[in-house]
């Protein structure tokens, strides 16, 4: 039988699969990696179009001012 621990574990579990899908859903206009961050113009790795979460938002926060998010 599943003690409260367990219980919590699985629902934190589901909750955040949740999350996570509910995000995938709201961005789907997300950039396609190019090798440079799409804020900065700084090089980026591979698979990545941000160089970190401070451009990934500010360039977002600019997409919805200008009515395109």
């Amino acid at each position: 039988m599943a003690d409260f621990a367990d219980i919590a574990a699985e629902r934190e579990q589901l909750d955040t699969a949740r999350a996570i899908e509910a995000a995938r859903r709201r961005s789907p206009s997300a950039p396609v990696a190019c090798g440079q961050c799409y804020n900065c113009d700084e090089p980026v790795d591979a698979g990545l179009a941000f160089c970190d979460a401070d451009c990934r938002d500010d360039w977002q926060a600019r997409r919805r001012a200008e009515g395109r998010a």
